[in-house]
């Protein structure tokens, strides 16, 4: 008999993101450039988390806060056209969060978001009922849900595990600097946290140690159950007191850089719970993340498209 379709929950940041097609390198000086256009997509870490876990088959509930605007109207339809069963606050004083995503021929990016309605969402913005019977709940957009940072989180992911549900946490690169009390308020989490994803400069400014790899043991040490390291064109490790486990990632064409590592975890934590070993969810998390930096026009790749991708493509970058 078929497994059923899993049940994931993400609670998380909403941001409409403003793209630029992969520019050439640019002087270290001031620049004047030009591009063919700015594209408006579905960002933020949770909601691309979101979409590409229902591209991917799974029953997928967002929780976020967007506020009274055109562009709370795009990522409306943006779930709804994804399936993805959208539970928003709306804040009529602040405005949908929004990023403007500078991307490089070479895979680099420059984020600068304005987290806008985002900092509104609190832990009463997500219902009891929504965890409940849940397979798994994923946090991310850390810094941009201001209102959930630190013991709010931890008290969501622990409600999780009660309920039944494997967690997962990507807090992603705090953009006021890993002070102290902020490092502190992601530890606090990891006791609660199956899988935490991750840079490597990221898992080592958590861990405060300079190796990646002793960085990540010392974050399972601290309670986490794995910890997931994206390491862009040289794949992702897998992580935990037992074992590390490496894949190397697909080579494609540089097309749309910003979200892979959010796509990355929807598949990786999609494939876990399916049943899959850690190798074979590594090899998805890297096929969807390769999917989506290939093509802007279809960010969020389904099954059957990545297993094309992984049939065809045998030559690592």
């Amino acid at each position: 008999m078929a497994r059923p379709a899993p049940r994931v929950v993400a609670i998380g940041d909403a941001i409409v993101d403003l793209v630029t097609p992969p520019m050439p390198p640019v002087p270290p000086t001031d620049f004047q450039g030009e591009v063919s256009g700015f594209d408006a997509i579905p960002g933020g870490n949770a909601t691309n988390f979101a979409l590409q876990m229902a591209s991917l088959g799974a029953r997928t509930t967002f929780i976020g806060c967007v506020g009274a605007d055109r562009d709370a109207a795009f990522l409306r339809r943006a779930y709804r056209r994804s399936r993805v069963h959208a539970i928003l606050r709306i804040d009529r004083r602040r405005p949908t969060g929004a990023t403007v995503a500078l991307t490089w021929s070479d895979g680099r990016r420059a984020l600068i978001t304005s987290l806008g309605a985002n900092a509104g969402l609190r832990p009463r913005d997500v219902p009891r009922s929504a965890i409940r019977g849940a397979d798994h709940v994923h946090r991310s957009g850390f810094w941009w849900t201001e209102g959930l940072i630190g013991p709010p989180s931890a008290i969501l992911l622990a409600r999780a595990r009660r309920s039944g549900a494997t967690t997962s946490l990507d807090v992603s690169t705090d953009p006021r600097g890993w002070a102290k009390e902020r490092i502190e308020s992601v530890r606090l989490c990891l006791p609660f946290v199956d899988m935490f994803f991750g840079n490597e400069v990221e898992v080592c400014a958590i861990a405060g140690l300079a190796s990646p790899s002793e960085a990540a043991r010392h974050l399972c040490s601290l309670g986490a159950g794995e910890v997931v390291l994206h390491q862009a064109e040289r794949g992702s490790t897998a992580v935990n007191l037992e074992r590390v486990v490496t894949m190397r990632a697909l080579s494609v064409a540089i097309d749309n850089p910003t979200g892979c590592g959010d796509v990355f975890n929807a598949a990786y934590v999609h494939a876990k719970l399916l049943g899959a070993s850690i190798p074979d969810a590594l090899r998805l998390g890297n096929a969807c993340a390769a999917a989506h930096l290939a093509d802007r026009n279809r960010p969020y790749p389904n099954l059957a498209r990545v297993r094309r991708l992984l049939r065809g493509t045998s030559t690592p970058r």
